[in-house]
């Protein structure tokens, strides 16, 4: 009887785990930018509804994504990164930027999150691993145009942390109606995102839920859910009073 009672128990505690890495994949290379919503990557040979962890060179953070079909990447790229996933990472509006991709097996609770377009976030890469990290890169990479324009562009400034470009219109602190952001079992990560949109952070059990607002009028919550949309939180909705 003690065995079947040991098997019952590794199996209650392998749902809690962290994500599993499998080893047989570990790409380090540049990623560009594809259009849709939610936070996912196209990759140029992980199945799609697998889901991969990206770890950004230039910033250090780290996230978990989807893996969604899309067109084919040129050579000079591992994988396309949503709007949503490059905001997460922190980074850059830039043609290619410097990314490691490893697949792994989520949790089901951060499975849930990530279909829902939430943002699953980890803790940032510790600065000698992206040192050894960044040594990794090819380097005879064939420019692209997209790579051409970029290298007469100003030099990049220290990247910054996410903030919307067209920032959320301030509302009364009497207003009643919200923006749903995101959902992140991260609550630091949270705090940042509802700090860059002017929001709050709600818990709901072991999420962290990130709201816009509060905005006197419906209208007002709309505007700022629209410019949510633009910023790639496609999954952004208004929320009424209660």
């Amino acid at each position: 009887m003690i065995v079947p009672l040991m098997i019952v128990a590794l199996a209650a505690g392998a749902q809690d785990a962290p994500p599993v890495h499998e080893a047989r994949l570990d790409d380090i290379g540049r990623a560009g930018r594809t259009d849709g919503s939610g936070v996912f990557v196209v990759h140029r040979s992980l199945a799609p509804d697998s889901f991969v962890e990206v770890t950004a060179l230039d910033t250090g953070r780290i996230i978990l994504a989807a893996v969604k079909a899309g067109a084919p990447l040129p050579p000079d790229r591992v994988a396309d990164l949503s709007p949503a996933a490059a905001a997460a990472l922190g980074l850059p509006e830039v043609a290619l930027v410097a990314v490691r991709i490893r697949p792994v097996t989520p949790t089901p609770q951060d499975q849930t999150v990530l279909r829902a377009g939430g943002v699953v976030a980890r803790l940032d890469a510790p600065q000698p691993l992206l040192v050894a990290l960044r040594r990794r890169l090819p380097t005879a990479v064939r420019p692209s145009r997209e790579m051409l324009r970029a290298s007469v562009s100003p030099p990049a400034r220290t990247p910054k942390p996410f903030r919307p470009t067209a920032p959320v219109a301030a509302a009364p602190a009497t207003g009643q109606w919200f923006v749903q952001v995101a959902a992140l079992s991260d609550g630091p990560r949270a705090e940042q995102l509802a700090n860059s949109v002017g929001g709050v952070v709600r818990r709901t059990g072991t999420l962290y839920r990130v709201q816009a607002g509060p905005f006197a009028t419906r209208a007002a919550a709309d505007t700022a859910r629209a410019s949510l949309v633009r910023r790639g939180f496609g999954d952004a909705r208004t929320i009424a009073p209660n």
